[in-house]
């Protein structure tokens, strides 16, 4: 009877907790304060930039995003760490820094060490050609000059305008620049309130007229308009200004719901995801080089060749890297992050030409890894590592023109050949695993633009009901191995990551986590992925089991990250285990799948 009671409490809580969300987000949500604010598919058309407009941005690749501010003395969690209101929001605040601290936190904001030339050149060496700064987010805190309000970096101990000195050190370093402009502003008493428009809507637009004619060329808007509608920003008139005032300027998707048409501003930004790897257009996948977007003194820094992987995968599918990086209150980056993304910078220098300025390859990513292409050279990035298998050969579905030449860009590449219809690159086994990417360039008859991308891989793994997941621990009952099989949990959509994952218990010394399939498969990939906040393996085995019952190493390696795939011999396997032997955080694995 007690356990009766629990579950029909737990219901009645969870329901609760669930109206009280769609509540929430629905008082946020009204109409416009006239017709004019609504658009037709027409009027939003005019608001898209051109293909022209967007070529330095899809030749970018790579961007830096930094997320900053005054909250990093009290949480890590920009904004989010604040417990109060948040208009816009779609859920309630239940914890975080009080407002009557959090609001005061700037009269204490003294980034000494800021050095905007010095920021600048970081970007550069880190093999960025742009960055987006954080304006103002949720919280209300300016890091310009707005003349309608106090809470601005003018009346901390700096005092000095940040956003000012950024675009002029953007401009003289050749760096395009993107404000990042939160429209729902948390502090403000008039905002998505009674008088929203009358109040909250004009000083909105004073701050952005004042971002975006105060401070010479500003090349694009990130936007941010959590759960709310285009008109209650007026977003039609806005954008019609910025092309006004910055000819050529870009946006990003986060100008509010309820347009006509289903792409919203100029590209996609996916958050805490790699993104899809056929889009219908452009995209920017946002990432963290830690577990936060504000400072974080002791996050689990991104290796270096996590975020390589992640920006070979991205280019390859027509999308850009937006990594984020969060200074610290002297306004300098984290030495740790910052040495990391220094080694992206080194090696783009060398292999950069093969992502930079291509576009997406004809060969639509998949478990080989990702390809790019730039007039009639196709470059074809080789991702995948080989486990127990004898032969460092990649197969992809034969090319509808002819390859004139092929070239390794990379060491280790030894020859092509067409055989039963299929295009197989050979590779020497020993320098293969070696090499971060397996670059082989291409050059063909024709462009391949000219023709139909090409699907490589039906990824379609084995469905849970072949097999038993068993772990040697877990942190709680919602971190067991089997959850990451949800395949309806662990859906991207735009903001949010996934949210399920396999954690071992801390004092788990020994973590494992085993697949026992139900009968034999053959096993041609496993596909391994870390949760995106937490990349933090860094040594591990893969194990296979023999008809005997018998466990035999079949891959060892070091950094997981997001994706890794691994190419095995594909001879029967009753089983297949990963162990995870180092890691500098809480391991967190979403992704433990098997194809044959």
């Amino acid at each position: 009877m007690k356990h009766i009671i629990l579950k029909v409490a737990i219901i009645l809580i969870t329901t609760g907790l669930f109206a009280q969300n769609k509540n929430y987000k629905k008082q946020w949500e009204f109409p416009a304060k006239d017709s004019t604010m609504y658009v037709t598919a027409e009027q939003q058309k005019e608001l898209y930039a051109t293909e022209a407009e967007m070529q330095w941005f899809k030749d970018a690749k790579l961007g830096v995003f930094v997320h900053w501010g005054p909250a990093l003395f009290e949480t890590d969690a920009l904004s989010w760490g604040r417990n109060g209101e948040r208009p816009g929001a779609g859920k309630p605040a239940t914890k975080g820094v009080n407002p009557e601290v959090y609001d005061n936190l700037y009269k204490k904001f003294d980034p000494v060490n800021f050095d905007a030339d010095k920021w600048m050149q970081q970007v550069k060496d880190w093999g960025a050609e742009y960055i987006v700064f954080t304006a103002k987010h949720h919280d209300g805190f300016a890091f310009f000059d707005a003349k309608n309000s106090d809470y601005t970096i003018m009346n901390t101990p700096f005092a000095r305008d940040i956003c000012k000195e950024l675009a002029e050190a953007a401009y003289k370093a050749n760096v395009k620049l993107f404000w990042y402009y939160s429209q729902p502003d948390w502090v403000h008493p008039d905002n998505l309130r009674e008088k929203h428009y009358e109040n909250y809507l004009p000083y909105m637009k004073q701050h952005v007229k004042q971002l975006f004619t105060d401070y010479g060329r500003i090349d694009g808007v990130f936007w941010d308009h959590l759960a709310t509608k285009y008109w209650q920003w007026d977003s039609y008139h806005i954008l019609k200004d910025l092309k006004k005032w910055q000819p050529g300027i870009i946006s990003n998707a986060r100008v509010g719901f309820g347009w006509p048409l289903e792409d919203r501003g100029d590209y996609d930004t996916p958050e805490q995801s790699l993104g899809p790897v056929d889009h219908h257009r452009y995209w920017e996948a946002c990432l963290t080089m830690t577990d936060k977007w504000l400072y974080h003194k002791n996050g689990p820094v991104k290796p270096y060749e996590t975020v390589l992987s992640m920006l070979i995968q991205v280019a390859g599918n027509g999308g850009n890297l937006l990594l984020n990086l969060g200074p610290d209150a002297k306004g300098e980056f984290v030495e740790k992050e910052a040495k990391q993304a220094l080694k992206v910078g080194e090696w783009i220098k060398t292999y950069g030409h093969t992502i930079k300025n291509t576009r997406r390859g004809i060969y639509i990513g998949g478990d080989y890894g990702s390809s790019t292409q730039i007039g009639n050279k196709l470059y074809i990035h080789v991702l995948q590592k080989l486990g127990n298998t004898t032969e460092a050969a990649i197969e992809l579905p034969v090319l509808p023109t002819k390859i004139l030449t092929a070239k390794g860009i990379t060491n280790g590449f030894k020859n092509h050949e067409i055989k039963n219809g299929k295009l197989i690159l050979h590779f020497d086994k020993t320098q293969f695993n070696n090499n971060l990417d397996n670059i082989v360039e291409l050059t063909l008859a024709e462009d391949p633009s000219n023709f139909e991308r090409i699907e490589t891989w039906k990824a379609i793994p084995l469905e849970n009901t072949e097999f038993n997941v068993s772990e040697s621990s877990f942190s709680n009952e919602n971190k067991k191995g089997d959850v990451i099989y949800d395949a309806k949990g662990n859906v991207f959509s735009e903001g949010i990551h996934l949210k399920k994952w396999w954690e071992p218990a801390r004092d788990d010394k020994e973590p494992s986590l085993t697949l026992d399939f139900k009968s034999p498969k053959k096993v041609k990939t496993i596909l391994l992925s870390e949760n995106m906040r937490s990349h933090c393996v860094r040594e591990f085995t893969i194990e296979t089991k023999n008809a005997k019952g018998q466990w035999s190493t079949a891959f060892q390696g070091e950094t997981i990250g997001e994706g890794l795939r691994i190419k095995l011999n594909g001879t029967p396997i009753y089983g297949m285990r990963l162990n995870p032997t180092k890691k500098t955080k809480n391991i967190q694995i979403t992704a433990f799948n098997a194809y044959e």
